[in-house]
């Protein structure tokens, strides 16, 4: 009788294990889009500015299906907050999605850790195809509305590759100004007086597997800090595994809400 107690136990151990896997894997599929609403002072318009934010895509192909969502929403800009793709991801799959993502608006990308295993030649090769604007420690002016806006953009800071002192004096404290870098430790280098606005993060994956409160980061948030709202994304894909608990994938549609119209 204890043998056959003994079986069914371990019967529903494998069987609690294969469902909160295939749950797992099921979550790192999902396709959500959060918005987030920052009034920003310095942006003088008669509407909002907005940016479709995503974040650590890996392996992931971006849905048709989210970005048909993303494209009612009319995004001004797409940024891609860095670690694109990683070693092994097909060249044509970064292609795809890079095209998929440039057939919407514009696109700003800064680069992930990940990215640096691609070969670089090649990668730079299909972003400059689809007229992507790379920042790797640099600047670029996106006109809205025919107000200038400042994007900064910071390599990757786990890798020793950022040179936050290459754009700081690059920031007007009275103009808009956002920075996007792949990881979220960016506001250390940072101080109130570039005026920054808005920083765009990843990395964090929120954890990406999450046993209640417990993780290896916490999970994506928003919040101010040194005079800057800033955005930490759970990311798209994955890394490692396929696999998410409790660190749903998220991307962003950001409306930058001007103080008072023109």
């Amino acid at each position: 009788m204890k043998y056959a107690i003994g079986f069914t136990a371990a019967i529903a151990a494998v069987t609690t294990g294969v469902c909160v896997t295939a749950k797992m894997v099921k979550t790192a599929k999902q396709n959500n889009i959060k918005k987030h609403y920052f009034t920003i002072e310095a942006l003088q318009s008669d509407r909002p500015a907005v940016i479709f934010f995503i974040s650590d895509t890996h392996r992931r192909l971006i849905s048709d299906t989210l970005l048909a969502e993303i494209r009612q929403e009319e995004p001004d800009v797409i940024m891609i907050g860095g670690d694109l793709a990683e070693k092994g991801v097909p060249y044509a799959r970064i292609e795809e999605n890079v095209k998929r993502l440039s057939r919407i608006a514009p696109v700003y990308f800064v680069w992930g850790n990940n990215d640096h295993e691609l070969h670089q030649q090649r990668f730079k090769e299909i972003l400059h195809a689809y007229d992507v604007t790379t920042l790797q420690n640099e600047t670029a002016v996106w006109n809205f509305e025919g107000q200038r806006i400042k994007i900064g953009g910071i390599d990757d800071i786990r890798l020793e590759k950022a040179d936050y002192e290459a754009i700081r004096p690059e920031f007007v404290k009275d103009d808009v100004n956002i920075l996007l870098s792949h990881n979220p430790d960016v506001h250390h280098l940072m101080s109130e007086e570039e005026g920054i606005d808005l920083v765009l993060s990843g990395h964090t994956h929120g954890g990406q597997i999450r046993i209640g409160k417990f993780g290896p980061y916490e999970k994506g948030r928003t919040g101010q800090v040194k005079g800057a709202f800033f955005l930490i994304s759970n990311g798209y894909g994955t890394t490692k595994i396929p696999m998410r608990l409790g660190a749903e994938p998220e991307t962003h549609l950001i409306y930058l809400m001007p103080l008072k119209t023109r």
